[in-house]
């Protein structure tokens, strides 16, 4: 036996290829600066600019009028045109699994440890859930409960829709603000960096 009952990752840049990878292919293809659109996207997403990611990440706004004022905000930020049309797909178009991580969720559910995937959304197209039938005992995406990390809210209703106390359950994510409001709450966490680091650390918490 362990510490711990239950596991609880993020989606983007955990189960995926890193997030930064994706969006810097996308600046690419757009031809605009990734730093520039980090500034934007770190800019509504801090609340400076505006409220327009956290609008999103709760489901509060479209995917047409996020797609809308976030290239409306990009050409203010760049002078370059970019097209609203499919932008949250294209931003994260070359984004893949990553199986290794993938692999070890399956692992610990199948060892009797409960598994949930908690993750804050753009949208809700990106999420491969015809895969989340093996791997999670609970999903909870952002835009669908109206409430998003790193606000406690979210986290209790994991662990409670899990049934497992917050002290029982590590949770996996790529950013550190939402691993601190995880830490608050109880729960042992791990920055996710890259699948080899974060399973150095997880297997030997889980005995997997």
């Amino acid at each position: 036996m362990t510490d711990y009952d239950a596991l609880i990752v993020d989606f983007g840049g955990v189960l995926t290829t890193p997030l930064d990878a994706g969006m810097n292919d996308f600046c690419i293809i757009e031809g605009i600066d990734l730093q520039d659109l980090l500034k934007v996207a770190l800019g509504a997403y801090s609340g400076q600019r505006d409220d327009l990611v956290t609008a999103f990440e709760k489901g509060a706004i479209t995917e047409e009028d996020f797609s809308l004022k976030f290239a409306a905000h990009l050409k203010e930020e760049t002078g370059k045109e970019v097209a609203p049309e499919g932008l949250v797909d294209r931003l994260f178009a070359s984004l893949g699994l990553e199986e290794d991580m993938i692999g070890a969720v399956i692992k610990a559910r199948d060892k009797g440890y409960k598994t949930a995937l908690l993750s804050n959304s753009w949208g809700l197209g990106m999420y491969p859930r015809d895969r989340f039938e093996a791997m999670f005992d609970v999903v909870v995406i952002s835009g669908e409960v109206s409430m998003r990390k790193p606000d406690a809210e979210i986290f209790h209703l994991t662990t409670e829709k899990l049934g497992v106390e917050a002290k029982r359950s590590i949770f996996v994510d790529d950013h550190p603000g939402h691993l601190a409001a995880a830490e608050r709450l109880g729960m042992r966490t791990i920055l996710h960096r890259t699948p080899a680091q974060t399973l150095a650390e997880l297997e030997p918490l889980l005995a997997l």
